[in-house]
């Protein structure tokens, strides 16, 4: 009989250890992976970096984009993990092709990758015991923790030659549109095929290219971004990513974009700043071109529907004793809309992390207040919970639970990212776990990576109820996947069934 594994899905810039037997598993071209095992305690991880070395000031949340930080990091874990000396495990590297579908990688990053890894594990007296390396195809592979087995598997070339994804730029500024070619064509799988300075040159390369994503300028004379996004989408599934300033006043019109459809938006890159931002830019565009075009406009209105059918004779039943937690990433401004707006007036002290900037939290917790029937607020330090509020996580701070006089408010805190992410929803779920325990409710939204998984999973092994959107309806299916895989999710349901799987979940959760 086979054993059936947990699986873990490993993105760039991830690092998976885990102290269970489970499959680890990702996909390569440039990338290169090191699988790091100790015999010893039959325990091992994972990680998938990009680039060899990481540029001066690099942020912690891209660090493990690097090899030479990445590498680091995983033996300090095992190292931790085990109490072993780092020479005492064993390590297997695979991937660092030279180029993706006869796309040649533009800075040769697989050769240099591959170089890294074998510095770094020589330095730690770390010995290589397999090696699947360089070539031309990406690889598919599958690492085992328990028994340190490393399955490698080349991709066809009409596979690999699928993993490329055709982008288009549009963008009225001639040195945006080259500088973000440099940065999109970093990454082998990524491929530039036109170059648009107005929405007329976009459609005429649409018609003709047929492009997987198209990155769009807000602000462009003429017919702006967001006024051909609203052309253009009822009659196109096309992923796109708005680029933006992210600067205050952009933000109605970002908010707008992604009622429209759009997936994400990315920061307009400067010269200066190609080392810090291309690779988050490279990652959101890569995962937009795989994503669902969802138009939510008639789903938050399907939702606003299923308020008042789906809540009536409920609001007495409901226990606001609980606290309900909610994490989203890519899609979620607009899932956590339909989400919200479908809740009666009495729900129980809310809190969410949404992943965004420090300048648009605000503006979006204050858009969803104009359409919810209770508070919401960005929250500041201090705020305490109470029925009938959501707080929501500011941009670029953690966000944890604190219990004071009344109960429970909020730390607004400067720690370091989590997963990459500040806000990070782990961060918010790890307290909600050790300080609320059965009393709480867990919710995990569309979103890219897997902020949120272990979280949840926390929030479940202590008595929680957990729910996660299910991929159909996910505009990108990452974190509920991820957290769904663990076991950390106990009911899966659409986007619009959630609201309706929440208040059940309250109706029936009797806690003394």
């Amino acid at each position: 009989m086979s054993s059936v594994f947990p699986t873990h899905h490993l993105s760039i810039g991830d690092l998976i250890l885990s102290t269970h037997p489970s499959m680890i598993s990702t996909v390569l071209g440039s990338c290169v992976s090191v699988c790091l095992y100790s015999r010893k305690h039959k325990v091992g991880g994972m990680i998938h970096f990009a680039m060899p070395n990481a540029p001066e000031n690099v942020p912690s949340s891209q660090a493990f984009r690097y090899g030479n930080l990445a590498i680091a990091a995983l033996i300090e874990e095992l190292r931790t993990l085990t109490g072993e000396a780092s020479r005492t495990f064993e390590a297997k590297v695979t991937g660092g092709a030279a180029e993706i579908g006869g796309q040649p990688s533009s800075l040769q990053a697989g050769p240099g990758n591959v170089q890294i890894a074998r510095e770094i594990l020589s330095r730690f007296e770390i010995p290589i015991t397999g090696e699947d390396v360089g070539g031309s195809l990406g690889r598919k592979v599958r690492f085992y923790t328990e028994t340190g087995r490393l399955q490698v598997a080349e991709m066809k070339r009409t596979e690999t030659q699928s993993q490329i994804r055709k982008v288009l730029i549009v963008d009225d500024s001639r040195t945006i549109r080259e500088l973000l070619k440099r940065i999109l064509e970093e990454d082998p799988e990524l491929r530039v095929i036109g170059l648009a300075k107005d929405t007329v040159e976009a459609e005429k390369f649409i018609a003709k290219d047929k492009p997987d994503v198209i990155t769009l300028d807000i602000h462009m004379p003429g017919l702006t971004g967001v006024d051909w996004l609203e052309k253009i989408m009822p009659v196109s599934t096309l992923p796109v990513v708005m680029i933006s300033s992210l600067q205050m006043q952009d933000g109605n019109e970002v908010f707008r974009s992604l009622e429209l459809g759009a997936i994400d938006y990315i920061q307009k890159p400067t010269l200066s700043e190609i080392g810090l931002v291309g690779p988050l830019i490279r990652e959101k565009v890569k995962a937009a071109s795989f994503a669902k075009v969802i138009r939510y406009k008639a789903n938050a209105q399907k939702a606003m529907g299923h308020r008042f059918h789906s809540s009536q004779g409920l609001s007495r039943e409901i226990d606001l004793r609980t606290v309900l937690a909610i994490g989203a990433s890519t899609g979620g401004t607009e899932a956590l809309k339909s989400v919200m707006a479908a809740l009666p007036p009495q729900i129980p002290p809310t809190v969410i992390v949404q992943h965004i900037p420090p300048v648009f939290s605000k503006a979006f917790a204050d858009r969803l207040n104009d359409i919810c029937p209770f508070e919401v607020k960005e929250a500041v330090d201090g705020d305490e919970l109470k029925i009938s509020r959501v707080l929501i996580a500011p941009g670029g701070r953690q966000m944890k639970l604190q219990r004071n006089a009344h109960g429970f408010c909020v730390r607004i805190t400067d720690d370091a990212p989590v997963n990459r992410h500040k806000p990070s929803v782990d961060y918010l779920f790890h307290s909600v776990a050790s300080l609320v325990g059965p009393k709480a409710v867990g919710v995990i939204l569309t979103g890219m990576g897997a902020d949120g998984a272990k979280g949840l999973l926390d929030m479940r092994s202590r008595g929680a109820r957990t729910l996660g959107q299910d991929e159909e309806s996910s505009v990108v299916y990452g974190m509920p996947r991820v957290a769904f895989e663990s076991g950390a999710v106990e009911i899966i349901a659409s986007l619009l069934d959630i609201p309706k799987n929440i208040l059940q979940v309250l109706e029936r959760k009797k806690v003394g």
